[in-house]
Parts: C-alpha cells; sequence; structure tokens
C-alpha cells in the first residue's frame, strides 16, 4: 500500500483556500484543525481533519467531555444516536470523556483518487450537522439532566 498522503494534504489545503476558510495547515503528523460556529447550545466544533496514507478522516470535536460518572450514560447516547447512521458515527473515549463525530472518506489504494472539494465539503458537512443536532442532547445527559432514551426521542422526534 503507497502512502498518498501529501496529495491528500493538497486537496484539503486547495478546498480550504477556495472556501475561503482558515485552518492551520498540517503538521507533522498530517492532522490539520479549524474551528465552526453551530446552531446548538454548545456554539461551537473543533474540525480535526487528518491525511492518512489511504483517506481522509475528519473529526468533530465536543468542547466538553462527560465525567467518569456520566460516562455509561453518555455511552448509551451515543451508541443510541448512531444507530441506523448512513455515515459517520459519534467516538467515544471512556479513558477520558472526549465526545466526536467522525466521517471517514476513503480514497482508495490501487486506484487512489484524492478527495473531490464536494467529498471533503459534505464530510465536514456532516460532521458539524450531526454535532449540531444531536449536541443538546449530548449536554442534557452530561449534566444528568434527562437519560439517554429520553434526549434521543426529544431529538429524533419519537
Amino acid at each position: 500500500m503507497s502512502d498518498n498522503s501529501a496529495q491528500i494534504r493538497e486537496a484539503v489545503e486547495r478546498y480550504f483556500s477556495e472556501e475561503n476558510f482558515k485552518f492551520s495547515g498540517f503538521d507533522e503528523r498530517n492532522v490539520a484543525r479549524t474551528s465552526f460556529k453551530i446552531k446548538s447550545k454548545l456554539s461551537s466544533a473543533d474540525i480535526i481533519l487528518h491525511a492518512q496514507q489511504d483517506r481522509l478522516v475528519v473529526r468533530a470535536m465536543l468542547a466538553i467531555k462527560a465525567d467518569e460518572e456520566n460516562r455509561p450514560a453518555v455511552a448509551e447516547y451515543l451508541l443510541r444516536a448512531n444507530y441506523g447512521m448512513k455515515t459517520g458515527g459519534f467516538d467515544f473515549d471512556f479513558n477520558d470523556g472526549e465526545i466526536s463525530f467522525r466521517v471517514s472518506t476513503y480514497c482508495g489504494d490501487d486506484d487512489f483518487a484524492p478527495p473531490t472539494h464536494e467529498q471533503i465539503d459534505h464530510a465536514i458537512d456532516i460532521c458539524l450537522g450531526m454535532v449540531q443536532r444531536y449536541g443538546d442532547g449530548i449536554l442534557k445527559v452530561v449534566y444528568g439532566l434527562q437519560s439517554p432514551n429520553d434526549a434521543i426521542k426529544e431529538i429524533e422526534g419519537e
């Protein structure tokens, strides 16, 4: 498997230039960062873009972490949110309570093609949209204001 991360980085840099968005540029680990405002009590999400050898991984990182005593409830909420999702999913680190939403765009190996402007835009939009949609419920569960099941029902209109 060849390492195509340089071409993926170039595609992301071109995307940010064309959209006139500010971002950190890629570091030595092939990771770049930016931030977007969202319509949620969370107010913003940090976007991390990781150029790997055969894919671009985009993550929306939440500014809040779950306390140890609330982690099982938050995990349940995120599993309920993930059920039936077609693109991407919430990730949860039980060790420190970190919450993110991830979309991975596979670029191929033998038939490699760097991600297009549309694919990068789609990955970022999906990440931001899911954090915006489920963010207020995450807060309610993190602070013990609502059960995971009730929070999902409220968001998904059940």
